[in-house]
C-alpha cells in the first residue's frame, strides 16, 4: 500500500506557525532573579553609567582561550578538507595566529588586524561558521586587548550608555527600526567589552521576542496526505500448516489528523480500507481454493521538530472473513477431500484470526518500510536545503518549534543572531478561520539579512542558481539582462537590506557599497522602493509610491547636490535593472502549493496587514469563498 508522508515544511516553504501562547524569549532561559523587570529597563541603562568596570588581564585570557577553542575547531574542519583546507589555512595565515597565541611575548596587535582583515575578505566560504566563530572570537580578543589600560574606554562606554538610553527611551514607547538598530549596536558594543552583563541579559530578555509565525489547517495538511488506494499485490503465507499463494487487492482511502501536542508537531495518519484475495492452500494431499475478505485499519503518527522528521511503529486491525469453495485431493480420493473438509470447518475460526493477524503484520511492515522511505527522502531534502546550509552559515533560527491542537499545526520561530533585537512585542490579531495564516516581524527579515549578506559580495549568477534549485525553475524577474553582462554587489557591513512594515505598506532598502555589471566597477549606492497595500475588487495589491529611488549613501535628495557623470550611469544601470523586480503595482493573486499539496487548491488572500513593524497575510481556499459566496 502506498502510504504517503506528511512533508508539511517541505510545501509550505517553512513558514512558522502563530503560537497562541506567551512566547519565551532568548533570554528566557535565564532566573526571573537575574533579569530586570521590563518596567525598570530604562532607570537601570540609565544607572548602568556608572557602573564601567576595567577590563583586565583576566578578561585578556578568556577571549585568547575563546579563540583558540574556535581556532582549533576550524582548524579540524580545515584537515578534513585536504589541499583546499591547506590553501584557506595559508591565506588566513592560521599559522602565525596560533604563533601569536602560544607565545609569552608581547602581542603584535597589527599582525593580529592583518589577519582578520583576511577573514572579513568577503571570499565565498568565509561565511561558514567555522570561519565566522574564529573572525568573532579574533575581532574580540584585538577589541579586548585594545581595552587593557585604555583610558578612552570608560569615555566609549558611557556615550554607548547614553545612547542607548536615548534610543531605549524612545522604543519602549514607539518601536521603529532606526532606534533597533541603535540598541542592538550598543549590546553588542556592551558584549565585546564584558560591560554590563545584567542589563544585556535583561534587555535581550524583553526586546528579543519571536519575529516569525504562521498557522497551518488541518484541512491544508491533510490536502497533501489524502489519497485513494487501489493495489494489487502477491501474498504467500502459512496458516495452520497449509502454504498459501494468491493475490490481494487493496482498496481504500488514507486521511490524517493533527493531534495536540505543545512540544512538537504531531500529525495522526490512518487508513481505511479492505483487501480482498483469491487463495490457492496446499495441505497434505490436497489443494484448498478460496476467498477471504479483510477489514483494515492502520495508524501511523509523525512528528516534525527543528530537525526533521520522525514516526511511530504502525498499529494496525484486520478482521478476516475467509471462505473456501473448494477442496480437491491431488489423487482424486474423496474419501480425503471429506475428511479434508470437515478439519477446515472446524479450524476455520482459529485460521481466520490467524489470518487477521497475519494481515496486520503485512500491513505495518509496508506502512513503516515506505514511511522510512518517505521520512528519508523528506529529511534528506530538509537537510540539505534549509538545516545544514543555514547552520552551517550561523544563519539558523535561535528558536524553530512546532506544535499542534486539535486544529492547527504551528510553528514559532526566533531569527536575532548576535546582539540583534527582534520583535518586542506580540503579533497583531488575525483571522483565526485562515487556512494558512503568516505574521512576520520586520526584524526577522532584516536580522536574516545581515547575517547572510553584510560586508558580502553577491553575484547574479548564484543567486539564480539557487532560486532555480528551491523553486524549480528561474522567475522572468531574474533572468539576466539582454547584453549578457551579470550583475554583483558587494553590500554594506551595515543595513545591507533593510524591510520595514508601517502605515499599511512597506519600504525595502538596499545598500551596496559597490556594484558591478560584468567587469565595470559601480560606486556606492542605495536603492529604496515603497509601496502600499490597497484592496482592489481583484484583490489585494501593492502599489508603488513613486519611483525607485537610487541615491549614493550620502545624499539628501532636494538638498541641492548634483550627481557626477559615474554615479549619473549607475544610477541608470540601476534604475533600469530593478525596474524588472519592483514593477508599478503587483496583485497578489493567491498561492499554489507545491507536490501533492497542488489538491488543495488555490489559497486566496482575504487579509493583508502591515503596520508597526508586523506583515500579516491570512489565505483562504478558493472554494471555501466560493462557497460562502453561493
Amino acid at each position: 500500500m502506498k502510504t504517503p508522508i506528511v512533508v508539511v515544511l517541505a510545501g509550505l516553504g517553512f513558514v512558522g506557525l502563530n503560537l497562541l501562547v506567551s512566547m519565551p524569549a532568548v533570554g528566557a532561559a535565564a532566573s526571573e532573579e537575574s533579569v530586570i523587570p521590563r518596567a525598570e529597563l530604562l532607570p537601570a541603562c540609565r544607572a548602568a553609567r556608572t557602573d564601567f568596570r576595567p577590563l583586565d588581564n583576566t578578561d585578556v585570557e578568556q577571549s585568547r582561550e575563546n579563540l583558540l577553542q574556535a581556532l582549533s575547531r576550524l582548524e579540524r574542519r580545515l584537515e578534513l578538507a585536504g589541499p583546499n583546507g591547506a590553501a584557506w589555512g595559508k591565506y588566513l595565515q592560521l599559522e602565525k595566529l596560533q604563533a601569536l597565541l602560544q607565545g609569552a611575548g608581547p602581542i603584535d596587535k597589527t599582525l593580529l588586524t592583518r589577519i582578520h582583515a583576511r577573514f572579513l575578505a568577503g571570499y565565498e566560504g568565509l561565511e561558514l561558521v567555522w570561519f565566522l566563530d574564529v573572525q568573532q572570537a579574533l575581532h574580540n580578543y584585538i577589541a579586548t586587548l585594545n581595552a587593557v589600560n585604555n583610558p578612552a574606554i570608560k569615555g566609549a562606554y558611557e556615550s554607548v550608555i547614553d545612547r542607548l538610553t536615548e534610543s531605549l527611551e524612545r522604543y519602549l514607547k514607539q518601536p521603529t527600526t532606526e532606534d533597533a538598530l541603535i540598541i542592538s549596536d550598543s549590546i553588542r558594543f556592551l558584549e565585546q567589552s564584558r560591560q554590563a552583563p545584567r542589563l544585556v541579559r535583561s534587555l535581550k530578555h524583553h526586546l528579543v521576542c519571536p519575529n516569525l509565525f504562521a498557522e497551518v489547517s488541518e484541512e491544508i495538511v491533510g490536502a497533501g496526505i489524502a489519497e485513494a488506494v487501489d493495489e494489487i499485490l502477491p501474498i504467500r503465507d502459512c496458516i495452520l500448516g497449509t502454504d498459501i499463494s494468491g493475490t490481494a487487492r487493496t482498496r481504500g482511502q488514507i486521511s490524517s489528523t493533527v493531534r495536540p501536542d505543545s512540544e512538537e508537531g504531531a500529525i495522526d495518519v490512518y487508513f481505511s480500507g479492505a483487501a480482498e484475495s483469491d487463495n490457492v492452500g496446499y495441505n497434505g494431499p490436497v489443494t484448498i481454493f478460496s476467498t477471504s475478505i479483510s477489514q483494515l485499519t492502520a495508524h501511523k503518527r509523525l512528528w516534525l521538530n527543528k530537525t526533521g522528521f520522525s514516526s511511530s511503529p504502525a498499529v494496525s486491525q484486520a478482521d478476516t472473513s475467509i471462505a473456501i469453495h473448494d477442496i480437491q485431493s491431488r489423487k482424486g480420493r474423496r474419501f480425503v477431500e471429506r475428511l479434508a473438509w470437515r478439519r477446515a470447518m472446524r479450524q476455520q475460526a482459529m485460521a481466520e484470526c490467524i489470518a487477521s493477524r497475519h494481515a496486520e503484520d503485512r500491513l505495518n511492515l509496508r506502512m513503516d518500510r515506505q514511511a522510512a522511505e518517505a521520512l528519508e527522502r523528506a529529511n534528506q531534502a530538509y537537510v540539505e536545503k534549509f538545516y545544514r546550509p543555514f547552520t552551517e552559515r550561523k544563519l539558523f533560527p535561535e528558536m524553530l518549534q512546532f506544535t499542534t491542537d486539535e486544529r492547527n499545526l504551528r510553528v514559532v520561530g526566533l531569527q536575532a543572531g548576535s546582539g540583534k533585537l527582534a520583535a518586542p512585542d506580540l503579533p497583531p490579531s488575525a483571522d483565526t478561520n485562515a487556512d494558512i495564516l503568516l505574521k512576520v516581524h520586520e526584524s526577522m527579515i532584516n536580522n536574516l539579512a545581515h547575517d547572510a549578506f553584510a560586508g558580502r559580495t553577491v553575484y547574479e549568477e548564484k543567486v539564480q542558481a539557487v532560486a532555480t534549485d528551491l523553486l524549480g525553475y528561474l522567475p522572468e524577474k531574474m533572468k539576466g539582462e539582454e547584453d549578457g553582462k551579470p550583475w554583483a554587489i558587494t553590500f554594506a557591513a551595515r543595513q545591507p537590506i533593510s524591510v520595514t512594515f508601517a502605515d499599511s505598506g512597506f519600504r525595502i532598502t538596499l545598500r551596496g557599497v559597490r556594484y558591478f555589471k560584468g567587469k565595470d566597477e559601480h560606486p556606492a549606492m542605495n536603492v529604496s522602493v515603497a509601496y502600499k497595500i490597497v484592496q482592489s475588487p481583484e484583490g489585494f495589491k501593492a502599489v508603488r509610491q513613486g519611483e525607485i529611488e537610487v541615491f549614493p549613501p550620502d545624499f539628501v535628495p532636494g538638498s541641492g547636490q548634483q550627481l557626477d557623470a559615474r554615479r549619473q550611469v549607475i544610477r541608470k544601470l540601476l534604475e533600469k535593472r530593478f525596474s524588472k523586480v519592483f514593477e508599478p503595482e503587483f496583485l497578489g493573486e493567491g498561492l499554489e502549493l507545491p507536490g501533492k499539496w497542488k489538491a488543495a487548491g488555490k489559497l486566496i488572500p482575504v487579509q493583508i496587514v502591515c503596520n508597526d513593524g508586523w506583515l500579516v497575510i491570512a489565505w483562504k481556499k478558493a472554494a471555501s469563498l466560493s462557497q460562502q459566496a453561493d
